[in-house]
């Protein structure tokens, strides 16, 4: 479809006061008839006749709020003739046109002055449209605010407006300024996870300036501002629709991403995803192939079938899991607390596909460019043969032989070793991790652990071998290793990498032509399907890309490499992949508010010494 949907999206804003007819209305406002049917015009016109601001006009132009100033601006000349019924508004903000013809055809209905709010009569009239604009500029949330003032004996002033139209029209010029702001400029973002630490800190809130990489138009622009992809996640309902798409557009700006970078961008995995009800702590924001590969991998254990018979039918162990999580929709491979675990299961409402923008918002560094070749060696890593970058508080996993991480073996923890961990290690317990052999792992920064490794001989760096996930899928008991099926990108049993022990792997580059065989093809299966819209399949003489057979691709975009601070407890690039070019969507600026969540912003959490600091 290209950009015909941004096209006709433009088209209907101009042909609206045509096609409505607004020749006829126009002249009764002391306007141009011929007004109408000059682009833009037609509501520059419209703005002065009722003495509202002109500059809303340029709204317009910017696709994922130009919807929002379009139903306004039908509204306003709707009641500009004293339609204020709720009908004739929701009409005005949805499809407005058979009101248009109303006015066109009806030459009673004359421009009425401004509403005197002295007058009972008038406002009586046109307060049930007052109550569904405030609706639509801010569902129930707006109602919620206004009635309990009203209750409380809120009174207006003389001559001024109704509490409800007050508010409405505050809060619909403050929703099309943030979602303006917020879509070209900066947009806030909350650190939800410690994949970051300590660079970034749970708790930290920051802006994700725009302008650094140019701001990226909205590829789905129809939808409610504001609110990144669900009204209300329990009950799965989006807060977009696919009426118009615009393909991955990016204005200019200062320079693109460089490496070392920490990024913002859409979870590149995310097309797909579970929805548990329980968001944002359920599955919704882990790669779904993934819990798709796991689930195939647990039905076949729960058939007491071997390794070598699940991958000989992997396709259709990859049915069941679909099957089971569609119609069932439940999941047994992963278990979330500890409901799940008395049921066996976890209990999800159903599948989602989004669009690329509509993606979950993941934040990085990013550590290698396109073209770089990577690997990573016994946890460190090297960009085209040299040690990467190391951020001054990036953390690994360390292994204190001889304390056992008590929660493993179902044991609280004592009071001594909460403040042995929180005193000495600078780590919460909740923090820890646990090894093969039931010893606590700690994330510590190297000056930290070069510090403590004297005093705690047992101190030692935790590694995942080369063949360590090949070893845990082919013992005898997987349920160790929580079923997880090659969980290290590429995800394939051809590759014996581990998150400590990866590579060498080469970034694609837009214009790259890759050789594909049974070897590379698991590499850039993704890129060729999810990210670059091909169809691809494997037949018994070849490989077969959009009908037609081949051995080579060539790579359409740039592609870059993403990884946490927090290494060894970080979901990143090396799980699931490369992040393309379309999903970046800004750089990650400065901190502006940073809360302790454990305490609370009112019980002494408040991280001052972070407030205002930028992102090294």
């Amino acid at each position: 479809m290209g950009y015909l949907g941004l096209i006709l999206g433009y088209l209907l804003i101009w042909l609206t006061p045509v096609i409505g007819m607004w020749q006829k209305g126009l002249p009764r406002m002391g306007r141009k008839a011929s007004d109408a049917y000059v682009p833009f015009m037609n509501y520059f016109s419209l703005l002065r006749a009722t003495k509202l601001p002109w500059y809303w006009t340029i709204f317009l132009l910017f696709p994922g709020i130009q919807f929002i100033m379009w139903a306004s601006l039908n509204v306003t000349y709707i009641r500009k003739f004293g339609l204020y019924s709720v009908k004739d508004t929701i009409l005005g903000i949805l499809f407005p046109f058979p009101v248009f013809w109303k006015i066109a055809k009806d030459e009673k209905l004359v421009a009425q002055a401004e509403t005197n709010w002295d007058v009972a009569k008038q406002v009586d009239a046109r307060t049930p449209s007052d109550h569904v604009a405030l609706f639509f500029a801010l569902p129930v949330i707006g109602h919620a605010i206004v009635y309990p003032m009203s209750l409380l004996g809120v009174k207006k002033k003389p001559g001024k407006k109704t509490m409800f139209k007050e508010w409405g029209d505050a809060i619909l010029f403050a929703v099309v300024a943030a979602s303006a702001i917020r879509t070209y400029v900066f947009e806030p973002y909350k650190i939800p996870t410690g994949s970051m630490e300590k660079t970034l800190l749970v708790g930290d809130h920051l802006f994700v300036d725009k302008f650094v990489y140019g701001p990226r138009l909205p590829m789905t622009p129809f939808s409610y501002p504001i609110v990144h992809n669900s009204f209300a996640p329990l009950l799965n309902v989006k807060s977009y629709i696919e009426f118009q798409t615009i393909p991955y557009t990016r204005m200019p700006g200062f320079r693109f991403v460089e490496r070392n970078d920490v990024v913002v961008f859409n979870f590149p995995a995310g097309d797909t995803a579970l929805n548990d009800p329980r968001m944002p702590n359920g599955l919704i924001g882990h790669t779904y192939e993934q819990i798709l590969r796991d689930e195939a991998f647990y039905i076949a254990y729960s058939e007491r079938r071997d390794v070598a018979y699940f991958e000989e039918h992997y396709e259709l162990y990859l049915k069941a899991a679909r099957d089971r999580f569609e119609k069932k929709n439940k999941v047994y491979s992963r278990i979330v607390d500890e409901n799940d675990a008395k049921r066996g299961y976890t209990q999800i409402s159903g599948l989602l596909e989004r669009p690329v923008d509509k993606r979950e918002n993941y934040i990085k560094r990013c550590v290698a460019m396109p073209g770089d070749l990577i690997e990573v060696k016994n946890k460190d890593l090297y960009v085209n043969g040299e040690l990467a970058f190391q951020a001054p508080n990036m953390q690994y996993n360390y292994t204190l032989e001889g304390h056992r991480h008590k929660r493993y073996y179902g044991e609280p923890w004592t009071s001594e070793e909460i403040n042995l961990y929180s005193n000495v290690f600078h780590v919460s317990v909740d923090e820890l991790g646990v090894n093969d052999s039931g010893h606590v792992t700690i994330p510590l920064s190297l000056e930290l652990y070069t510090k403590l490794a004297g005093q705690y001989p047992g101190l030692k760096p935790d590694i995942k071998r080369r063949g360590y996930y090949n070893d845990a899928i082919n013992s005898n008991d997987p349920r160790e290793h929580n079923f997880s099926y090659y969980p290290i990108f590429p995800n394939n049993p051809q590759y014996d990498w581990s998150e400590d022990n990866f590579g060498p792997l080469q970034i694609p580059k837009a214009g790259d032509v890759v050789k594909l065989d049974h070897k590379t093809l698991p590499i850039y299966r993704r890129i060729i399907t999810a990210y670059e819209g091909h169809k691809l399949e494997e037949k018994a003489d070849g490989i077969y890309i959009d009908g037609k057979k081949t051995d080579t691709y060539t790579i359409k975009q740039n592609y870059y490499w993403m990884m946490g601070d927090n290494r060894n407890n970080s979901a990143d690039s090396r799980f699931w992949g490369f992040v393309p070019e379309d999903h970046i969507v800004g750089h990650a600026s400065f901190i502006w508010l940073s809360i302790d969540q454990s305490k609370g912003m009112f019980g002494g959490g408040m991280r001052w010494n972070r407030m205002f600091s930028g992102i090294k």
